[in-house]
């Protein structure tokens, strides 16, 4: 039987913002804004491909005396739930570019919440990452997505970000038994450490991040936003600060990654990747045990 292509719901499409909404967005954007959207778009591509290996099978023989055969291929739907707490597009290109990069040929970010204005550079760095579906709906909205979506039985993988994405029960998840689910679980705090003045472009992180609390630490910079602080010139204090993110020097990398999750350098101030977040999570996963085949 052949396998019907998979399609969204049509309904959707009425919640898809209005074309005039990524125009503005693009032409209100600085020519160095979007380099630093670019660049972090271009390295999630490095880290995360894009696959030429979208799908394959491994058979193995084990000396146990049975057989195994393994299988992959990507999710026949993506969805990047997310809210109006995220401002950041670094953090949203660093969940939606896997899915992109994994060959997934299906692809939907969606806004839940619909109340609060765009900010202009998330619209702008969903369209430079050429993410054209996107739609704008309420949590009741979302939640039948995913009931449709679920009841499809088609294979998928979501990600969400913010509190108010996280919209699905808990009884509806696991009944959603070919949809896989990833969130971070990260503070909304970084602590960064100035070797000198200019060691970070504070001004580069304040556009990227401006829904993230910056502690600085070390020499004592200009403080571009509302979303900086200094707090003193220990080295320690800063460590001890660490909670999951850090942004430091090359020659310092080694003592923050005992605390951090994430550590980013000079140069990375426009990027972000969710380290826990794998290439197998937009691939769709087969495993046989068998005897004698």
């Amino acid at each position: 039987m052949t396998k019907e292509p998979f399609a969204f719901p049509d309904w959707i499409n009425e919640f898809i913002p209005d074309d005039a909404l990524f125009a503005r967005a693009y032409q209100n954007s600085l020519d160095d804004s979007r380099a630093w959207m670019k660049t972090a778009i271009a390295r999630l591509y490095d880290w995360y491909g894009p696959r030429k290996d979208v799908g394959g099978e491994i058979s193995l023989r084990w000396s146990g005396g049975f057989d195994t055969k393994y299988t992959f291929d990507p999710v026949d739907f993506a969805v990047v739930l997310f809210d109006e707490s995220i401002q950041s597009p670094a953090r949203l290109l660093a969940a939606l570019v896997p899915a992109l990069a994994g060959g997934v040929k299906n692809v939907l970010a969606v806004r839940v919440g619909n109340s609060a204005p765009w900010r202009d550079a998330v619209l702008t760095g969903l369209e430079l990452a050429g993410q054209e579906f996107v739609v704008d709906m309420t949590d009741v909205q979302a939640r039948r997505l995913f009931n449709e979506l679920r009841d499809s039985g088609t294979s998928g993988a979501v990600v969400v970000l913010g509190p108010k994405a996280a919209v699905i029960k808990f009884s509806e998840l696991q009944s959603a038994s070919r949809i896989s689910f990833w969130r971070p679980r990260f503070s909304r705090a970084a602590v960064i450490w100035m070797d000198d003045e200019k060691t970070f472009d504070l001004e580069a992180l304040a556009f990227m991040h401006p829904d993230i609390v910056f502690s600085l630490f070390g020499a004592k910079p200009f403080i571009p936003a509302d979303n900086f602080s200094y707090e003193g010139d220990d080295f320690d204090e800063y460590l001890d600060a660490i909670m999951d993110v850090a942004y430091l020097s090359g020659q310092r990398v080694h003592h923050a990654l005992k605390r951090a999750k994430l550590v980013l350098g000079p140069g990375q101030e426009g990027c972000w990747v969710w380290p826990d977040l794998h290439p197998e999570h937009f691939q769709f996963h087969r495993t046989a045990w068998t005897i004698g085949a």
